[in-house]
């Protein structure tokens, strides 16, 4: 993906000429999230600034029509201009116009909501089979096969924010610098994990990419709304690119089993009634989510972007154990 764009100043930005684009006039505006969330006499949409570079764009306005027309439920339905187009440009950036999905966030994940939120991921991947945009597909929305590099560049990355820890003076640089050893070493073996199933892998990301699925890839707690008829929405698909289904499938466990085993045994049954996993399958998920991707984070933000988040980095610390043997189990009960 391009780099990303910080959320807009709305106020600062000429809403009511960018809704004149889609003929629309508005009578309240709130911020929600990253969004703006408009209400006119036509309806209420939500308009948000794409957070990648306009190029990517025509994958996800295309997706979102091929979504609609698969009877997904509740799509997100993105609006064309007056002229057509899929979006607009302010300022030199890209924004997009789409339906505004009445309902809640944060909501309870009791048992029976966790198995729809499986069966959810499944229903996508599903109904996002045969998926051929008309436009070229940018680079940057074919993600297939890219486990392998990706976490080797992040155990790179590891290292170097390491020895930024190591030459530190905050008290995030030491606790991040004790933990490096240990860190380190896990994020090899979950390398050496994968390499030993690059077979399998390969496999699995060619029957993916025969099927055509497309992933959403930020299928997070946060992009999952909540009707009043207490159906599960699906939100936000900005990220979403070709990708072997496994990408969303570690993501879901990673956000929505708080590292407990009884949580993703529910979150897999739901998905299960799309699509049976395989042994291969839950292998290479319990791989990838061995990789330390939490510090990885933590690390991002503190060496690359100046945000040192010393509280987060102390609850993960307090949270790893939970994780350590959530993986010891999740392979030895879901084979």
């Amino acid at each position: 993906m391009g780099v990303m764009a910080r959320h807009p100043e709305w106020a600062t930005l000429p809403i009511a000429k960018m809704l004149a684009e889609y003929g629309l006039n508005s009578h309240h505006q709130e911020e929600v999230s990253s969004c703006l969330k408009v209400e006119t006499d036509q309806g209420i949409f939500r308009l948000k600034c794409f957070a990648y570079p306009a190029l990517e764009f025509p994958f996800v306005f295309a997706l979102a029509q091929y979504l609609v027309d698969r009877q997904f439920p509740y799509p997100e339905k993105i609006q064309p201009t007056t002229q057509g187009q899929p979006g607009i440009v302010e300022g030199g950036r890209f924004f997009y116009l789409a339906t505004w999905q009445e309902g809640i966030v944060g909501f309870e994940l009791d048992p029976k909501t966790l198995q729809e939120v499986g069966s959810l991921l499944g229903r996508l991947h599903y109904h996002s089979q045969g998926f051929v945009p008309t436009h070229p597909v940018h680079p940057a929305r074919s993600q297939w096969g890219a486990w392998p590099g990706k976490l080797t560049d992040r155990y790179h990355d590891l290292e170097k924010f390491a020895s930024l820890a190591k030459v530190g003076t905050t008290t995030f640089d030491r606790l991040f610098a004790d933990e490096a050893p240990s860190f380190l070493v896990t994020a090899k073996g979950a390398l050496q994990r994968l390499e030993g199933l690059l077979a399998s892998y390969a496999k699995i990301v060619n029957q993916d990419h025969k099927a055509n699925h497309v992933c959403h890839r930020d299928f997070i707690p946060h992009n999952l709304v909540k009707r009043p008829n207490g159906d599960l929405v699906l939100i936000d698909f900005d990220n979403a690119a070709y990708a072997e289904r496994l990408d969303d499938l570690a993501k879901m466990l990673r956000y929505f089993s708080q590292w407990r085993l009884g949580k993703a045994k529910d979150l897999l049954a739901g998905y299960e009634r799309w699509f049976p996993l395989s042994t291969e399958e839950i292998q290479l998920v319990q791989a990838f989510l061995r990789f330390p991707m939490e510090y990885w984070q933590l690390g991002r933000f503190a060496y690359e972007r100046g945000y040192a988040r010393h509280r987060a980095l102390r609850r993960w610390i307090a949270a790893s154990r939970d994780k350590e043997a959530f993986l010891v189990y999740l392979e030895r009960v879901m084979s």
